[in-house]
């Protein structure tokens, strides 16, 4: 296969395999000498090893263990932010622009403007796509922490190690989601406030920490049913923005609003929040988890609940007029 001449070449291939096959005439050391610069040539012969893609190389820098979480992340925010980009540009509806008074800038019916506020167009436009891709996420998650809860019921037992698989890849998800929404809140931040900021920013903070340390499972799924809510309220806007406030529905949906925010945010949230606490406090105590960890989530639990304490007596003071005044228009007024 060599040819000839590289048989027969003084110092080649043939003469080092010849050599080595004669054990009688160069002894032990001869035998061992050669072995090692038969290795040594092979080694000095082998292909280059092949340079990694780029995928390769960013997996590389992260710990192995969030690769696929990582990745799951990254797919589901380009999800997110092309339904959201499809659905942003769409005129100012006729309500938003009577209800805030705003004057069109040009005849671009994209372009409004509230020369008293000083508002952007921006989150007129944007809020249609916003309130579609917040009630798609809400419930994802919502399935996914009922999904985990029913097939991985050790984690009623072992509320901060046990794991699921299932809740990992939701917890991925819903990372994507927050971190749009961050970065929605901040630009808009005049629009939006920093109540809403806030509550991405604790939202992304806790689920990336469950997520990519894989535990305390059990209370995220908690945390994720608190989204039911959101589609509700989420169905509250499409219906005063298309003119079915004085329907039947809209105040069924009310009801159905403020019973599932209590239920799921108040006196499941509240309760199960403490109880995390406390097994955080443990867990910190025993050496567990890291002083960052417990103050991340600390802080987060705290400010989550004050924010839904907040929301909830609003939104029972809206119940509160509905009963008092059901036949009226003015039952619930927008906030």
């Amino acid at each position: 296969k060599i040819g000839k001449k590289g048989r027969d070449r003084r110092g080649g291939w043939s003469r080092s395999l010849h050599l080595c096959h004669l054990p009688h005439k160069i002894g032990k050391k001869g035998r061992e000498g050669f072995s090692t610069f038969i290795m040594l040539r092979s080694q000095r012969k082998a292909p280059p090893a092949p340079k990694p893609s780029v995928e390769e190389f960013l997996l590389s820098s992260v710990p192995a263990e969030w690769a696929g979480p990582l990745m799951v992340m990254l797919v589901s925010f380009m999800v997110f932010a092309g339904m959201w980009l499809a659905l942003a540009k769409r005129p100012t509806s006729q309500r938003i622009a009577k209800e805030k008074k705003l004057h069109r800038a040009t005849d671009d019916p994209y372009s409004f403007y509230d020369p008293t506020s000083g508002q952007s167009h921006r989150f007129f436009k944007a809020e249609l796509a916003t309130r579609i891709v917040s009630t798609i996420h809400a419930a994802l998650v919502c399935y996914g922490a009922a999904m985990g809860l029913y097939t991985h019921r050790n984690m009623f037992q072992d509320m901060l190690w046990a794991t699921s698989p299932i809740v990992r890849f939701w917890y991925s998800v819903s990372m994507a989601y927050f971190l749009g929404d961050i970065l929605l809140c901040v630009v808009m931040f005049r629009e939006y406030g920093f109540m809403f900021t806030f509550h991405g920013i604790c939202a992304f903070a806790a689920v990336a920490i469950i997520c990519l340390g894989n535990m305390f499972h059990f209370f995220g799924c908690i945390g994720f049913l608190w989204e039911f809510s959101t589609i509700f309220l989420n169905l509250r806007w499409f219906m005063l923005e298309y003119g079915y406030k004085e329907t039947l529905a809209f105040k069924l949906n009310g009801i159905a609003l403020v019973v599932f925010f209590f239920i799921f945010r108040i006196f499941i949230g509240c309760p199960y929040s403490f109880i995390f606490w406390s097994q955080l406090s443990s867990a910190r105590a025993e050496g567990k988890i890291s002083g960052g960890v417990y103050l991340t989530m600390s802080l987060m639990l705290g400010g989550v609940n004050s924010l839904n304490i907040f929301w909830g007596k609003k939104l029972m003071h809206g119940l509160i007029r509905l009963f008092r005044k059901w036949g009226s228009p003015e039952a619930i007024k927008e906030p």
